[in-house]
């Protein structure tokens, strides 16, 4: 857990430097939710299909902010 929390940060940290482009941007961050939730699943404290629907909606969010 700490591990993915690290690289979420890392990884926004990342994205924070590249305000220039939208798309790196998108993807840094798609990359962390995706690890945060990953690491979640690893540690046994949600299912296979709350990660799932967690990470559905992590996109849909994603695609509404980017969309601003």
């Amino acid at each position: 857990m700490k591990r993915a929390l690290i690289l979420g940060l890392l990884l926004f940290g990342m994205s924070a430097q590249a305000n220039d482009n939208k798309d790196k941007q998108y993807e840094y961050l798609k990359k962390a939710k995706y690890f945060e939730i990953r690491a979640e699943l690893e540690g046994g404290n949600i299912t296979l299909e709350e990660a799932q629907l967690k990470w559905r909606k992590a996109l849909d969010k994603l695609k509404k902010e980017e969309a601003k």
